[in-house]
């Protein structure tokens, strides 16, 4: 049976180990507002539950134990997991068939038992299951249709919910509609969760109409042992509408657990750099003139054969994309940008050499793995933080025998103007880059070999610092890390500024702006 699987890396080796498991007729993609903020601190198992998604049908009946059985090769040796509905509840099987491979259970809109009894009334009533289960039978597209409805029902931030709901999941077939109907029919942890020895949290939502608000209570009084939260306002898919929220809390737990041993804050939003660049879509090109002298040398470091489709990542608006297409001929040819402003740019300049343009981040590929045999990527990955993911995803991505050729900026790129603001403030006001150690670590922890790496320091010339910084503005490259100042930049800050950066001025009267480049080929083995 074939199984969907992504693993993605956090930004520490030594991060926990974090399973992510989806509910009934939906698939691994309802977790992507999530991950990241939780693969700052976790190592991300997305399963597709058989018969979901991206995975084969269930074989068999709806039994349980089959979907445990068929997700267990592909899950780590110990981890925490995370599930929602039916996805915490099938959590809650595996942890009591296999209690030394989870560390802790995280339970999202997840019931005990899913269809009431008199014992658990605080669940679906039989009759509505058995209504809902011959709608399925009748018109399984009218059923999705209800279901995204009784989701909905209740949720204060209904509106949000739907919007981010739209496109995510694969519809099932009406054949794996029932096996999930079976198996949220038959499971039933009451026992396991007495027994469970592990730390357990189960989150409920006020308003959800698929599992009663009052099985909160319910489950307070029958498990203190357990934690348990109830979000007012809330529906069944209660973490869609403010993903940062239930992140936070599942990560507060894991701390206080003792499976997460830090709280680094995040210094590059990428949420700032994509709109960043979208702005200077339009004025980028006339101003980049390092930026194409940097890209026209890293098409040297290419194969001298490519054969199979080729990744221009980090495409920006496009300009590498006539000389890509020239070195590849016939072979597809993407183009992907974190900024929709350079992808929607790129694709209006060059419409006929690329055969797509994707709007997509390097730390988390909408790519499958082994699909592209070559990726070109020109001042862009730069503006990755998580390194080890960004050449996990690299390493996923490219086939057997592939090459990734890149150019980066080190840490010295712009010393001049970091140490001028340094003399005025305590600020952080130029974009600080990796180190060559740490990135040298990350492309060793996964399975690329390092070809070649040469460093070049190119270094621009300018009148006036004004100069320079409106350049910086042109390209994009705006100041997007943790500890920059709030609000404008005063006069009085500028002219201080401007009379620390006069000490670089040279003999040849020019201010000088360092730019400390690093060219990698980087290869998978066969």
């Amino acid at each position: 049976m074939a199984i969907y699987r992504e693993h993605l890396a956090a930004y520490r080796k030594d991060a926990a180990e974090l399973v992510l498991l989806h509910g009934w007729a939906s698939d691994s993609s309802i977790w992507r507002p999530l991950l990241a903020a939780l693969r700052r601190d976790f190592h991300i198992t997305l399963i597709d539950l058989p018969g979901c998604g991206r995975s084969a049908r269930v074989m068999g009946s709806g039994d349980p134990d089959h979907y445990v059985d068929a997700i267990l090769p592909l899950v780590p040796a110990k981890a925490i997991y995370c599930g929602w509905s039916l996805g915490g509840m099938l959590a809650t099987r595996l942890a009591a068939r296999f209690p030394d491979r989870v560390q802790a259970l995280i339970c999202v809109a997840s019931n005990v038992v899913f269809v009431a009894d008199a014992d658990w009334p605080a669940a679906m009533a039989r009759q509505d299951f058995d209504a809902f289960s011959a709608l399925v039978a009748a018109n399984p597209r009218a059923s999705l249709r209800r279901f995204e409805l009784l989701q909905l029902r209740g949720d204060c931030h209904a509106k949000e919910v739907r919007a981010e709901l739209q496109g995510l999941a694969i519809a099932p077939s009406q054949e794996n509609l029932f096996r999930g109907l079976a198996c949220l029919q038959s499971l039933d942890n009451r026992q396991t969760l007495t027994d469970l020895a592990c730390p357990c949290l189960y989150l409920f939502g006020e308003e959800d109409a698929l599992v009663p608000g009052a099985a909160a209570a319910f489950f307070a009084n029958r498990y203190p042992q357990h934690s348990s939260q109830l979000f007012a306002g809330r529906g069944h898919i209660l973490f869609l509408a403010d993903a940062g929220e239930l992140s936070s809390l599942l990560l507060s737990y894991c701390r206080n657990w003792g499976f997460v041993a830090t709280d680094k804050p995040a210094q590059l939003n990428k949420s700032d750099i994509g709109r960043s660049f979208s702005r200077a879509a339009h004025s980028y090109d006339g101003a980049a003139l390092l930026q194409r002298r940097v890209a026209d040398r890293l098409i040297a470091y290419l194969p001298q054969e490519i054969v199979g489709p080729a990744l221009d990542l980090g495409c920006g608006t496009g300009y590498s994309l006539p000389a890509l297409q020239a070195r590849i001929g016939a072979e597809p040819l993407l183009a992907l940008d974190l900024a929709a402003g350079m992808v929607s740019h790129a694709a209006e300049q060059y419409p006929n050499i690329a055969n797509y343009f994707v709007c997509g981040d390097a730390e988390d590929l909408p790519l499958a793995d082994n699909s592209v045999a070559t990726i070109f990527s020109s001042l862009a990955l730069q503006w990755c933080e998580n390194l080890a993911g960004l050449m996990f995803e690299i390493e996923r991505v490219l086939q057997p025998g592939g090459s990734a050729v890149i150019a980066t900026l080190g840490p010295n790129t712009l010393h001049e103007l970091r140490s001028a603001w340094r003399r005025v403030d305590g600020f952080v006001h130029v974009n600080q880059f990796a180190e060559r150690d740490d990135l040298a670590a990350a492309i060793s922890g996964s399975s690329l070999a390092i070809e070649a790496w040469e460093e070049v320091v190119e270094v621009m010339y300018y009148d006036r610092l004004s100069e320079l910084t409106r350049e910086l503005k042109s390209i994009g490259a705006h100041n997007v890390n943790g500890g920059r100042p709030s609000g404008l930049t005063g006069r009085q800050r500028l002219q201080a500024l401007t009379q620390q950066y006069e000490v670089y001025r040279g003999a040849e009267l020019k201010l000088p702006a360092s730019y400390q480049i690093w060219y990698l080929k980087l290869s998978k083995s066969r």
